[in-house]
């Protein structure tokens, strides 16, 4: 009896010893997994981020069963959501770590690099340098191509690094596309709209607005952008039209479904006559 009860307790042993080994293990695994932030991240207080959103994203882009263009998808998502930040330290690890893998997502490096300059007020000047650089290197390498040319420009006049420059590519790329019959995409009608409000070409700017308008009827945010250019050249009611249709989707919902949780914005709506009593 007794060396059965002895026999028991040593498997129970063997059994408490492996789980606490299978678990310092998964331990050790997960640490040398955590992407160091203190890093990767810039050194500069308007560098803000979120640590625990950082290993979030990264354990979701490690997951086997996602595809390249599912990766490539949430990161989009990420940014748009203004997880820039966050994309743009993860990048920057892969770039240290798995270089070869960072090229499958090198357009939304840009895109994160961009954000970060297009919504922060005194950008880091690190990552200008380094988003300029990178964008240099496409550009030089693909010189005809649409997307490196906006890119490189755009990053130009936005951190107004060198807009001489942006605008003079910008209207070049435009010039040569024209002789060549071809048509700008999405992206170059954007970056030359605001290429031209930027050089105080306010219709022009207004036009190119009007052609995204045609193609993206449901961006709201280009309802906006023309009702800003609009009043800069002193065309208030014409502004204030294009306004009322940037609100539009939140005022038909207001007047179907108002309750007393959307008071505040109804109150706000009526006070600029938008919302139908």
């Amino acid at each position: 009896m007794i060396n059965v009860r002895t026999f028991f307790l040593f498997v129970l042993l063997l059994v408490l010893l492996s789980a606490c080994s299978t678990m310092n293990m998964e331990r050790k695994l997960a640490e040398e997994q955590r992407i160091d932030t203190t890093l990767y991240a810039y050194d500069d207080e308007e560098f803000r981020y979120s640590d625990q959103i950082v290993q979030t994203l990264a354990k979701r882009f490690q997951l086997k069963e996602l595809t390249t263009t599912n990766v490539n998808s949430i990161m989009k998502d990420e940014i748009a959501a203004g997880n820039y930040n966050e994309v743009i330290i993860y990048f920057r690890y892969l770039l240290d770590e798995k270089e070869n893998e960072a090229a499958m997502y090198t357009e939304r490096y840009y895109d994160a690099l961009q954000a970060h300059i297009q919504n922060t007020n005194d950008p880091s000047p690190q990552l200008v340098e380094a988003a300029i650089l990178q964008a240099k290197r496409q550009f030089e390498f693909e010189p005809d191509d649409q997307r490196h040319v906006v890119y490189y420009a755009s990053l130009l006049i936005d951190s107004k690094y060198d807009v001489e420059q942006g605008l003079d590519l910008l209207f070049t790329l435009e010039e040569d596309l024209y002789q060549r019959g071809e048509d700008p995409n999405k992206q170059t009608l954007q970056a030359l709209a605001n290429a031209y409000y930027v050089n105080g070409d306010y219709e022009e700017s207004v036009e190119n607005y009007l052609f995204l308008i045609a193609l993206e009827p449901d961006d709201s945010s280009l309802y906006y952008t023309v009702s800003y250019v609009l009043e800069e050249m002193g065309e208030v009611e014409e502004a204030s039209r294009y306004l009322e249709k940037t609100y539009a989707p939140t005022i038909d919902f207001l007047n179907m479904y108002s309750t007393e949780a959307f008071g505040l914005y109804r109150s706000y709506f009526n006070s600029k006559n938008l919302i139908q009593n």
